[in-house]
Parts: structure tokens; sequence; C-alpha cells
């Protein structure tokens, strides 16, 4: 049994950090060159956006981990649901609701957005759909197609998991098409954009790392963590090498990058779950604050660069010195409403979804993948160059 604090694997968490981090100094990078003409640092956070197929391969680790005693039982279909929304919507409705009222008061500020009664409605459901209020809310959507798709696994039983399987192969199909015919999925696609992504493999990875942590336990922990975590870097790079100088918009290493992006991180994720069985990482509640302020951080940093660069380039700053101010800024904030707002939320609506299960704790603050069984991880992140917007 893996050694954690409050029943977490600490190591994933910090993972869920930089992941997140990753992210965002990708998003700022650009945020800065678009305000100032200066790519900051050379680029170098270029390639940071491989926390998203992070992301997607630990949520389907973290859902099967999770609710794999569910499987094959209809009754675990309500709690599975109100644990899933509890964890996925309370930040993600305020934020979102916070943008759409600044969009009323300001029109201009919704930019080339299309806000229509119906499509608002969609948006704030979570349900397929191009023109989101919040942009990089698209992965939400991605989630929402998988946790639909595993909740005929809870009725149906493990045999149920073939519609998981055929809606990745027609993903990576359709996502690899697009790139061949050399068209951009959301509008070849529309709303179904969501079946067009090589990235929905991840959660199928996940989900296979969860159900053979313990029947390969005799695998050594280092060799996965240096495989996976060695590709990702290779990776990283080879992005930034090729990719330095050249608009974000442009996928450098294009969807074959994008499944070795994923096949590295459900390397390092098996890696790290086994680590923990035999070590503790230090500084836990400090890492487990980080990696419970990542889902919040992916909600408010590109909103929250956009009002703050209007204000810092009116004072005599260095485009490194906004960048940082930029950075900062964003991750404290995340620390502050998670501490406060967020994990005061989840306190009390996960009383919703809340039941006694053999050899599980409950832990809604901060989503746990290995012991816990938390009202679920739902973080994803912001688009990288050349993924759908589903």
């Amino acid at each position: 049994m893996a050694r954690s604090d409050g029943n977490k694997l600490i190591s994933l968490e910090a993972g869920r950090f930089f992941a997140a981090a990753g992210v965002m100094l990708f998003h700022y990078t650009g945020v800065i060159a678009n305000f100032r003409g200066v790519t900051v640092f050379g680029d170098i956070f270029r390639p940071g956006h491989v926390g998203v197929p992070y992301f997607f391969v630990l949520s389907g680790f973290i859902i099967y981990h999770v609710h794999r005693a569910d499987l094959g039982q209809p009754t675990a279909l309500g709690r599975f649901a109100v644990k899933r929304a509890v964890r996925l919507f309370p930040m993600f409705l305020i934020v979102s609701l916070a943008m759409l009222l600044a969009f009323l008061v300001s029109p201009s500020m919704a930019g080339q957005r299309e806000l229509t009664p119906l499509g608002v409605a969609a948006d704030l459901l979570l349900l397929p759909h191009a023109d989101a209020i919040l942009s990089i809310s698209w992965t939400l959507r991605h989630e929402m197609v998988f946790y639909a798709l595993f909740a005929l696994a809870l009725w149906f039983g493990p045999r149920a998991f073939w519609a998981i399987g055929v809606w990745i192969a027609i993903s990576v199909a359709a996502g690899l098409l697009a790139v061949v015919a050399g068209v951009d999925t959301v509008p070849w696609m529309g709303s179904w954009s969501v079946t067009a992504s090589t990235l929905n493999l991840g959660f199928g990875l996940g989900m296979v790392v969860a159900a053979n942590v313990k029947t390969s336990a005799g695998l050594r922990a280092w060799p996965l963590i240096g495989l996976g975590g060695g590709l990702m870097l290779l990776l990283g790079a080879i992005e930034w090498t090729f990719g330095r100088g050249v608009s974000h918009d442009i996928d450098v290493l294009g969807p074959f990058g994008t499944i070795g992006l994923l096949l590295s991180a459900a390397a390092l994720i098996s890696g790290l779950v086994r680590l923990e069985a035999r070590w503790s990482m230090p500084a836990p509640s400090f890492w487990k604050a980080a990696g419970g302020s990542s889902y919040v951080l992916y909600l408010i940093h590109q909103p929250l660069a956009s009002v703050a660069v209007r204000f810092l380039k009116r004072l005599p700053l260095s485009p490194e010195a906004m960048f940082v101010i930029l950075a900062v800024s964003a991750v404290a904030a995340a620390l502050i409403i998670h501490l406060t707002v967020e994990t005061w939320l989840l306190k009390r609506l996960s009383a919703l979804g809340r039941r006694r299960e053999p050899q599980t704790v409950t832990n809604d603050a901060a989503p746990a993948p290995a012991l816990a069984s938390p009202a679920g991880f739902a973080l994803t992140t912001p688009q990288p160059p050349g993924q759908s917007q589903g």
C-alpha cells in the first residue's frame, strides 16, 4: 500500500501542480508576445502544454481506480454523477458566470463569441459546444464524454468498456484524418469535435495503468519514471528546438508527438504510484495544497491575465518582469481561492455524494488518486497547439 499523507499520493499532487503551472507559463508567454511583441526567456516555456496529456492520463487513472469497485453496480450511478458534478461545476460556474456578466456589461470583451441563450445553457452545462464563455473549458467537455461512457460500465460492468474503446478509436482516427486533410476539427466537426482528438487516448491509458498497478507490482518504479520523464523531456526539447519563434498555434510535434506524450505520462504516473509504496515525499501539506489549487489555476489564469496585463502595460516594466508578476499573481490567487472558497464549497457539497466504502477515505476538498474516494478529479488544462476545442 502506498505511503502517503492524508491518503493521497503526494508525488501525483506535485505533478498536478507542475503540469498546471507549465500550461500557465505556455499561455503567458503568448500573452506577453501579443502585448509587448517579445518572446520572453527564449520561448523556453513553449513545451509547457505537455501538462495537457498528463492530466488526461491522470483523469483516466483516478476515475478507474476510485470507481473500480462500482463496476456493474447500477446503484452507484447516482453517487458517481453527484461526485463528478460536485468536483467539476462549482468553480467552473463561478468563473464562467463572472465572465458572462463582464461580457454583458462590456460586449466588446466577448470578442468573436456568439452568446445565444441556447449556447450559453449548453456551455454552462458543459455539453459539447464550440463557442464557450471560458474558452479553455474545452477539455472539460472531453471529461464529460468520458464520464458518460464510464457510467455505462457502472451499469453494465466492465464489458461496457467497449464504448470507451470505440470513442478513443474514433477520436484517434478522426484526429489523424484531420491532420492529413489539413483541417481544423472545430469548424469541421463543430460540437462533435470532442470525438476528434488524440488526447482522448489518455483516458484509456490512465485506466490501463490503474488496472495494472497491483498486478504488475513487480515492475520497478525508477525505470518507469526514467522512461516516462525522459521521453517527456525529449519531446519537449524537440519542440523547443524546432518551435521557438514559431506561433504557439502551430503544432510542432503533431499527433504522433501527442501520442508519445500520452505514453510518457502513463509510464511516469505508473512509476510514481509504485515509488510511493516505499517512499514518502517531503513537505506533503504544501504539495497537497499546491495540487489542490491546480484546477482553480487552470480556470482563472487566462481571465486573470487579460485583466492584469492592461494595468501592467502602463508601468515601466520589462516584458520579463510582466511575465513573472503575472505568473506569481496567478499561482498566489489560485492557492488563496482554493484554500478558502473552493475548499469551503467542496466540504459542504461533498456530503451529497458521500458514502462509506471498504478501504477508502472520502476527501472531497483535494481529489486524490490512490487511496481516497474523492469527489473526483476534474483538472484539465488549456489547448495545446493543433488540438480540438470541442
